[in-house]
């Protein structure tokens, strides 16, 4: 496996961290990761090198505003200044590698960006993989709070005021949660309140654009995630255009799948998914039943 680290320059001239993951031979297809909220791409090392093993290429980046990434921490004045990210690296990576089909796997927070960035160029995609998918997540206020909040991220958007995740949310796994509380990439804490009427505001987006959604894609949740709650994985089974949709929610599974003590099952089921999607043209048979 070949591991590579860059610095490209993302929207306003910040300097986003990446890496690579690659096997050894010509790659049959890229995955490009999309981590989620107050996390980095080191945290799925496990990850890429279990689909290298496969035979395909991971690309991951850090966002503004974590891990190595410049930018104040966790903390947008709007939320597709990730998805100009993304772009900027998706562009980067067709310039070198222009002919394997590229899937999109977002997380969380993740799982949004990475929707928002297939409904804006879907064309450009073989496939989308969501795990967590935050269409519904925990709010920590009233609802009916939400509208004066957002009132309020006008004028006190840097103010960290939204409770942080209750991380044994995260896994089942108390070695997950010990790494991280002592990760030094990642951030733990109070949320800021512009950077949540940001991800509320996208959320609404997504749920309102899914019947437009017309891409190969793969929806994975853990029955028991209290993060981003399975209704998420409800919302794209019920609204997403798209006649190739499996959608699988596994009981007894928190938030982070792919750290779960199942996670080996997780990654297969991932792996499978690519392997019928990279080896034979698509023939469209279909939705999955939500398991």
């Amino acid at each position: 496996m070949q591991h590579h680290r860059e610095m490209i320059i993302g929207l306003g001239g910040l300097a986003l961290f990446t890496q690579t993951w690659r096997p050894d031979r010509a790659p049959r297809g890229i995955v490009l990761l999309v981590h989620g909220v107050g996390e980095h791409s080191g945290r799925y090392e496990h990850v890429a090198a279990y689909l290298v093993e496969r035979g395909y290429a991971v690309f991951a980046l850090d966002h503004r505003g974590h891990g190595r990434s410049e930018g104040r921490r966790v903390s947008i004045r709007r939320f597709d200044e990730y998805v100009v990210d993304l772009r900027l690296y998706f562009e980067h990576i067709r310039a070198r590698d222009p002919e394997p089909p590229v899937f999109l796997y977002g997380h969380s927070m993740g799982s949004i960006i990475a929707l928002r960035f297939a409904l804006l160029y879907q064309s450009e995609l073989a496939g989308l993989i969501t795990t967590g998918t935050a269409l519904h997540p925990h709010l920590p206020v009233p609802r009916a709070v939400i509208p004066v909040a957002r009132l309020l991220a006008r004028v006190a958007g840097a103010v960290k005021v939204i409770p942080p995740i209750v991380l044994e949310g995260l896994s089942r796994d108390p070695a997950v949660i010990a790494a991280y509380r002592t990760d030094p990439l990642v951030y733990y804490g109070r949320l800021r309140l512009g950077w949540s009427a940001e991800l509320y505001r996208a959320v609404r987006e997504v749920n309102r654009l899914l019947p437009a959604l017309h891409l190969p894609c793969l929806v994975l949740h853990g029955a028991d995630d209290p993060i981003a709650l399975p209704a998420g994985a409800g919302a794209v089974r019920a609204r997403a255009g798209s006649a190739d949709l499996t959608v699988r929610v596994y009981p007894g599974l928190r938030h982070e799948i792919h750290n779960e003590p199942e996670h080996a099952q997780v990654l297969g089921d991932i792996a499978a998914w690519l392997d019928a999607h990279t080896a034979a043209p698509q023939v469209e048979d279909g939705r999955a039943s939500l398991a």
